[in-house]
């Protein structure tokens, strides 16, 4: 038996997460959970610390190198990352 106002989990969950302003720490968990997927795992090696603050990802580096390489880069890392997440979220990459 259906009643009319049944919903399905996945809107009731996407609904919970709209109410609470969930989707930035979410979209931070699964890009810091990804990270070695999207930039294998040589990066994801040097890498410390992964933030999603505002439209703005910071990228906490420990070799110096790769953090002046990755600093040429942001523009891409940017579309990288937004295709990753599927959404537009991202709008600058900070490196340090």
């Amino acid at each position: 038996m259906k009643f009319q106002d049944e919903q399905s989990l996945k809107d009731l969950i996407n609904q919970l997460v709209d109410q609470n302003k969930l989707k930035p720490k979410l979209l931070e968990a699964k890009l810091v959970a990804e990270w070695p997927r999207i930039m294998g795992e040589p990066i994801a090696k040097y890498t410390e610390k992964i933030q999603l603050y505002k439209g703005k990802v910071t990228i906490t580096l420990s070799s110096p190198a790769l953090r002046n390489e990755l600093n040429y880069q942001r523009k891409k890392l940017v579309d990288i990352i937004n295709k990753e997440l599927n959404c537009d979220i991202v709008e600058d990459v900070i490196v340090r």
